[in-house]
């Protein structure tokens, strides 16, 4: 593969300023990749406000959102799509992916932030802060007294990027038990024991914690259902970072209020944010982060960024591309 590629950039300005792809972050990169940067020009469209001119002659585009019917009219060259983020529900179904498109994400860009985050919060809900700030506005004097999480089970479903990484915290960090839910069940480095998704019921009542990462796809829609919760041990507590459709959100909100379940947190909701009148909002014992947990204020573009040129490498040598979508598994 020879010559100069042509990358557009379909910005948005909508989105928090950590997920810009501006030109100075790219010039940085470009700069920590000067070779391969050689072999690149650039252009931008912010809010696609002159998207169609930019991809006509693109070879390669980076963005998140953009047109997806009428992509392949509008862009004929185009080889090659690096998302900026790595959930694909928004370009779901992949009818629109034609042969010999590419479309990779940014998966691993999230994971060490990811991990610190679902490990302080998994020790912030075994020593009952969630309790605490529920009993805070009402003023209530009541103690809850809790053990160490040493020693105690988190079931982790989905040990992607982020998933692994939250694997390897709990287990090194917090010396927990760890119980991984894949789509395949392949055993994982970090985890003690892994089944696949259709065994799940089989470590759901281990658990002192779950720790849903995974994506939204057809297999894990409504995978934790209120059978599946109420199944989880008394006391036990739940952390979603994944999508929120993994989990039956009005079942949690029955456990939380019965007091079977010591507390949550969720970082992602459909939609998003919850409606004013969602019962999360008054649910006790339960935080709520707006999706913003994995996402690094400093290093989230500069990472992507570099992945993207880890990934140029490979594609200017004709080798298969990391992180690659895969239509059929939705992810």
């Amino acid at each position: 593969m020879v010559g100069t590629l042509k990358v557009h950039v379909a910005a948005l300005s909508s989105q928090p300023e950590v997920f810009w792809v501006t030109e100075a972050r790219v010039a940085a990169a470009r700069g920590r990749h000067a070779a391969l940067a050689r072999r690149l020009r650039f252009d931008w469209s912010w809010e696609h406000d002159r998207f169609a001119d930019g991809v006509a002659d693109a070879d390669i585009l980076i963005g998140w959102r953009f047109p997806r019917a009428e992509l392949r009219a509008m862009a004929p060259k185009l080889r090659w799509i690096a998302l900026t983020g790595a959930g694909t529900e928004h370009l779901q179904p992949f009818d629109w992916v034609w042969r010999g498109l590419k479309l990779t994400n940014n998966s691993g860009v999230h994971a060490e932030k990811a991990a610190e985050f679902a490990g302080a919060a998994v020790l912030a809900m075994a020593h009952g802060l969630p309790f605490f700030a529920t009993n805070k506005p009402e003023r209530r004097w009541e103690k809850r007294f809790t053990t160490r999480i040493e020693g105690g089970v988190a079931a982790v479903v989905g040990l992607g990027g982020m998933g692994g990484a939250t694997a390897r915290w709990l287990k090194r960090r917090l010396g927990m038990t760890v119980l991984g839910v894949t789509r395949t069940g392949r055993p994982f480095r970090w985890a003690d024991r892994v089944v696949d998704a259709r065994r799940i019921d089989e470590v759901l009542p281990e658990a002192d914690t779950v720790v849903a990462m995974a994506p939204l796809t057809d297999g894990t829609d409504g995978l934790l259902n209120r059978a599946r919760l109420e199944s989880l041990k008394p006391g036990a507590t739940l952390l979603n970072m994944g999508r929120a459709r993994v989990v039956d959100y009005d079942a949690l909100c029955d456990l939380l209020e019965s007091g079977h379940l010591a507390g949550a947190v969720l970082d992602v909701f459909d939609p998003e944010p919850p409606p004013r009148d969602s019962r999360l909002w008054a649910a006790p014992n339960l935080i709520l982060s707006p999706h913003c947990s994995s996402d690094d204020a400093l290093t989230y573009i500069p990472r992507t960024l570099d992945g993207f040129f880890a990934n140029l490498e490979r594609f200017l040598a004709g080798r298969p591309l990391k992180n690659r979508v895969d239509p059929r598994r939705q992810y």
